[in-house]
Order: structure tokens, then sequence, then C-alpha cells
């Protein structure tokens, strides 16, 4: 049996109970304080990309100007209230243009919405699919902003290649102020 004296006992004592007190407490409490640290670290950067982002000096401004004149592009494209009648001769002389028969032009009631309106034209052709391509082709590029809403195809029973096409489209425009 090994002797010990109190005191080297007292010591023993004292330095297993502040070995345990390190790795219960001490050592977790280092640990959630690093991950504390990181933790604040993480939000300061974002909080900084923040701060760039919203600065005057940014390029926020820059890309608000870009959407303001794209918006003012896009209400250039607005045909008038009142030149709506100009636009639906346009879309009759194309399909003329490319030897489409117009059987029938329907114009269903305008719906307006807050800075546009939108006018609804259902079209009925007859012709050669070669010459409906090149009118949809048009239609894609003409100077108004229009949708192709609804289309329906089908083969003409008269002839190869001829097609009875249905096609509705909304055209939209800009209405008379005091129609808003």
């Amino acid at each position: 049996m090994i002797k010990c004296s109190v005191p080297t006992l007292w010591l023993i004592t004292i330095a297993g109970l502040l070995l345990a007190g390190y790795f219960c407490i001490g050592r977790p409490l280092e640990q959630r304080c690093a991950e504390l640290q990181r933790d604040i670290a993480a939000k300061e950067a974002t909080l900084a990309l923040f701060a760039r982002s919203t600065s005057p000096g940014s390029d926020s401004a820059a890309r608000a100007g870009a959407l303001h004149n794209a918006v003012a592009d896009f209400e250039a494209k607005l045909p008038p209230d009142g030149q709506m009648d100009k636009v639906l001769e346009d879309i009759w002389r194309m399909a003329q243009a490319n030897s489409l028969q117009t059987k029938t032009v329907k114009t269903p009631a305008v719906q307006l919405t807050s800075g546009f309106g939108e006018q609804t034209i259902e079209l009925s052709l007859s012709g050669d699919f070669a010459g409906f391509y090149q009118f949809m082709l048009q239609l894609e590029d003409a100077k108004h902003v229009m949708r192709i809403k609804k289309m329906h195809l089908a083969k003409a029973p008269s002839r190869d290649g001829e097609i009875q096409a249905d096609v509705t489209l909304c055209v939209y425009f800009q209405p008379m102020p005091h129609a808003l």
C-alpha cells in the first residue's frame, strides 16, 4: 500500500477537480464561444455585402435607370387607343400580302387595366401553310405589342398544303386618360 500524506491527497483531489471542471465545463464553453464567433463573423460579412449593394454609389441606380428605360421603350410600342383600327388594318394587310383569305374578324370587348388596355382580335384565315407561316413571322416582328392567345390549325379539305386557321390575338394599347 502506498502511503500518502494528507496534504498530498488534498493536492491530488484539487488537481482532479480542476481537470474534471475543465473537461466538463470549460471545454464545452470554449467550443460554444468559438461557434458564436464564427456565426457573428458570417453575419457581419452578410451585413457588409448588403451595405455595399444598397449604397448610393452602387449599380442599383443604374439598374433602376435601365428598368425605367425598358418601361419607356415598352410604352412607346403601345399604340394609342384611337389607332386600334390602324393596327387591325395592318394585320389584315399582312394576311392579304401572304395570300391568306380573311374569313372573319371579331373584336370582342376591350379590357382595361392600370396603365394599358387589351384588345382581343379573333381571326379566321385560310390559305397556304407557307403564307400562314410568313404571316406569323411578320406578326412576331410587328412594331406593336401583341401576343397570340389561342390558335387552332386544321387541314383544309380542298387541297394539300391549304389550312384553316383560327387565331386569337391580344393587342395591347395605351388607353385614353379618361378611360382609366
